[in-house]
């Protein structure tokens, strides 16, 4: 079976054996790599929580740090972000490491983390998330899922029928799977009423803050401020509500962008530099939502694209790649060696095409 046909893990693995990304790793070395990051957590066998894809062991986080800190530059966003203004080149082999959302398992556990390799971090919050006034829709929709006593719900969402499966925890877990994609097409004017509607269906109550299992709790101001002044974590905007902002109108946008700079630099005291698209897909942000942001005073903003950065990347639309779950694919990743072997597949297509 050709490697592409393989799951991440075993291509990774191959990728590393092989002495590809050490090639990579050489001939890439002028490119840096954003790696992104949720949360962390320290007992991913917890029920309490269905989707786990956010909270990545706080052990591997570790190892991954410490791989990086032996074999790469872990630089921060703000030396991108001079680097580019400067018209100068970045170290070889440069890595930066970001968070989304603003979980306190980044204080408790990656912070510390970060202090023990001396790495950097640039955290984007969500502000009304550390306010604990607007919790993820997202995570709503898991409490529902993962707390109904029922065993099954019919969901009609976007014209489709969904049959939504809740006998077992795994059945649970397919089930979220199948309907968090189909809330995030729904329009931001419409997407609570949906999950308030399918709360409802399933008899279950909207939770507090109080009800989130620990991995998903909000990290506190103080929390953020700490981090902060340590000069180890840059705090970003990450919007207040964390909507699809290609999902809103101009002025829910606006009001999104300028809330959440706004409440960093009053709960921090300094204006954020660097801000990232909730989802952060090509499909989750517009030319105008990237207008919004320039003129709201961010240098530099975050995309979930998966790329590498070169000196032609538009500073406003960096691409990241998501959490690696082991040390090889984050080997595999930072080193280039998934992007070397996609060209290598397509040089081949193409010189086949022309036999």
């Amino acid at each position: 079976m050709p490697l592409a046909f393989y799951p991440r893990s075993i291509k990774a693995a191959a990728l590393v054996g092989s002495g590809l990304a050490s090639f990579a790793r050489t001939r890439r070395s002028a490119e840096a790599t954003i790696l992104t990051f949720h949360g962390l957590s320290e007992n991913t066998s917890d029920r309490g929580i269905l989707d786990w894809s956010l909270h990545l062991q706080a052990g591997v986080f570790r190892s991954i740090c410490a791989m990086l800190a032996k074999e790469y530059h872990v630089i921060s966003l703000a030396d991108l972000v001079e680097a580019r203004t400067q018209g100068s080149g970045l170290p070889d082999n440069s890595v930066i490491i970001t968070f989304d959302d603003g979980y306190a398992s980044n204080y408790e556990l990656a912070y510390p983390i970060l202090r023990e390799f001396g790495l950097h971090a640039t955290i984007f919050v969500t502000t009304g998330f550390l306010d604990a006034v607007e919790m993820f829709w997202f995570q709503r929709a898991d409490l529902a899922l993962g707390r109904t006593r029922k065993e099954l719900l019919d969901w009609k969402i976007n014209g489709k029928s969904l049959r939504l499966y809740l006998g077992t925890y795994e059945l649970r877990q397919q089930s979220l799977a199948k309907l968090l994609p189909e809330l995030k097409e729904l329009p931001d004017a419409d997407l609570l009423s949906e999950v308030g509607r399918l709360e409802n269906a399933l008899e279950v109550t909207e939770p507090s803050f109080d009800d989130l299992p620990q991995a998903m709790r909000p990290m506190t101001w103080e929390m953020a401020c700490e981090m902060s002044l340590s000069g180890h974590v840059d705090i970003g905007g990450h919007t207040h509500t964390h909507p699809i902002l290609a999902r809103c109108d101009v002025r829910a946008v606006r009001a999104e962008i300028a809330t959440c700079r706004d409440r960093i630099h009053a709960e921090i005291g300094e204006l954020p530099f660097a801000f990232a698209y909730p989802n952060g897909g090509s499909d989750d942000f517009t030319r105008e939502t990237l207008m919004l942001v320039r003129e709201a005073g961010f240098k530099a903003a975050c995309t979930t694209i998966s790329g590498r950065v070169d000196s032609t990347v538009p500073m406003h639309q960096l691409p990241r790649y998501g959490s690696p779950e082991s040390v090889l694919e984050a080997k595999a990743t930072v080193s280039g060696a998934f992007e070397t072997l996609k060209d290598w597949r397509q040089s081949c297509r193409k010189a086949m095409s022309m036999i």
